[in-house]
């Protein structure tokens, strides 16, 4: 079941977005995930237009984060990834959206080539100002 989230979910969010985050980014010191939880949860959860969550027999395990035709997060629970949870999340926005926009790190292979087949394409590539790593705009429709 996809629905909005709740204020009290917030710290499981953030916890998802921890868990999920490490282990997309490798290419990222795990301290900078840490150091930057409460910003997650405070500027980027608790302010978004509209924050969904996906619920899997009674437990959250994935969420979706987005303020106007931006996307502002994708994330899966690491234990609950490969098992088409994020389309189901991205289906639900597209499905709701014309036209939607995101970025993503570029050295994030994995989550490029997900957005990708579901017809998103590259419209930038830019540096991310917190971390120093490139990331590309995505579009959809391109």
């Amino acid at each position: 079941m996809i629905r909005p989230a709740t204020p009290e979910e917030i710290p499981l969010l953030v916890d998802i977005w921890l868990r999920a985050a490490r282990q997309a980014h490798d290419f990222i010191p795990v301290a900078f995930w840490e150091a930057h939880s409460d910003a997650m949860a405070r500027d980027h959860l608790a302010g978004v237009e509209e924050l969904l969550v996906l619920e899997e027999e009674g437990r959250v395990i994935g969420f979706s984060a987005r303020n106007g035709e931006h996307l502002e997060a994708l994330f899966i629970d690491p234990e609950a990834q490969s098992y088409g949870h994020g389309s189901r999340l991205m289906a639900h926005a597209m499905a709701r959206h014309p036209h939607l926009t995101l970025c993503v790190y570029s050295h994030n292979v994995r989550a490029v080539s997900f957005y990708r087949r579901l017809g998103f394409q590259a419209v930038e590539e830019r540096i991310e100002p917190l971390t120093g790593e490139p990331e590309t705009l995505m579009a959809w429709p391109p």
